[in-house]
C-alpha cells in the first residue's frame, strides 16, 4: 500500500512537471433539446390526470477537469474531461416520476491568451467525444419498458467556447468566473423517447442536436511563463 501510494506521489509529481496549467470548473448548466422537450411535452399532454407536470430537462450542474501542457507560445493544447448532470421530478397522488440524464465528455482543448494585450482573459475551444445516459425511476423503482429496465444510451459530438478571467490568488493558485457555450449537433440516442414517453418513434427521433450554457468557476494551479 505504502509502494502504491509512493507511486502514485511520483506519477502526480511528473505530470506536473510537464503541465502548464490544470483547472477544475464546478458550474450551472443550462440545456436545450428540441426532441427531448417534445417527448416531455407529450408525456404531460397524454396524461391530463397528472396535477403536476414533468419539468422540461434544463437544469444541471456540471464539473470538468483540464489539463493543459506546457509551451511558450499563446495557444496552447490540452485534454479535458467533464461530467453532467440533469434531473426532473414531479411528484402525484401515488406516482413519483424523476428522469435522471447522465453526461460524460473527453475532450481536446486548445487554450488562448494573450497576455501582453488582454492581460487575465483566456478563451478555450474544447472539441470532445459526448456520451449520454437517460434513466427514469417510478416511486423510486427504475421503470420497466417491454419488460426490461428504462434507460437510454446516446452517443455523439461536441464542441464549446469558454471565456474567463484570472483572479490571482497567491502564488500559483488562480481563481476565474467563466461562461461556456456548447453545441452537439448531432447526439444518437434511440431509446430516448421510450424512456421519457413509453414510444417509440411517435413525437421524437433517434437523435437529437443540444445546446448548452454554462456559468461557473474555475480553479487553476498554474506554473510560471
Amino acid at each position: 500500500m505504502r509502494t502504491l501510494v509512493l507511486l502514485s506521489l511520483l506519477l502526480l509529481k511528473s505530470s506536473f512537471s510537464i503541465a502548464q496549467e490544470f483547472k477544475i470548473d464546478v458550474s450551472y448548466n443550462y440545456l436545450y433539446s428540441k426532441q427531448w422537450d417534445k417527448a416531455i411535452q407529450t408525456y404531460n399532454f397524454s396524461r391530463p390526470f397528472i396535477a403536476e407536470k414533468q419539468p422540461l430537462l434544463i437544469h444541471g450542474l456540471n464539473s470538468s477537469l483540464s489539463y493543459i501542457f506546457k509551451s511558450t507560445k499563446n495557444l496552447r493544447h490540452g485534454i479535458n474531461v467533464s461530467y453532467s448532470y440533469f434531473r426532473s421530478s414531479a411528484e402525484n397522488e401515488n406516482l413519483e416520476n424523476i428522469l435522471k440524464l447522465h453526461f460524460l465528455n473527453l475532450g481536446y482543448v486548445l487554450h488562448y491568451e494573450r497576455k501582453e494585450k488582454l492581460k487575465g482573459v483566456y478563451t478555450d475551444l474544447i472539441i470532445s467525444a459526448k456520451s449520454s445516459g437517460l434513466f427514469r425511476t417510478i416511486n423510486g423503482a427504475p421503470f420497466a419498458y417491454d419488460e426490461t429496465t428504462s434507460k437510454a444510451f446516446g452517443i455523439g459530438g461536441d464542441i464549446c467556447l469558454k471565456t474567463g478571467y484570472y483572479f490571482k490568488l497567491k502564488n500559483k493558485i488562480c481563481l476565474s468566473p467563466f461562461i461556456l457555450i456548447a453545441y452537439t449537433p448531432y447526439l444518437y440516442s434511440p431509446n430516448s423517447e421510450a424512456v421519457i414517453n413509453e414510444t417509440k418513434g411517435l413525437t421524437s427521433k433517434n437523435w437529437t442536436g443540444i445546446l448548452t450554457t454554462q456559468i461557473g468557476l474555475t480553479f487553476h494551479i498554474r506554473q510560471n511563463d
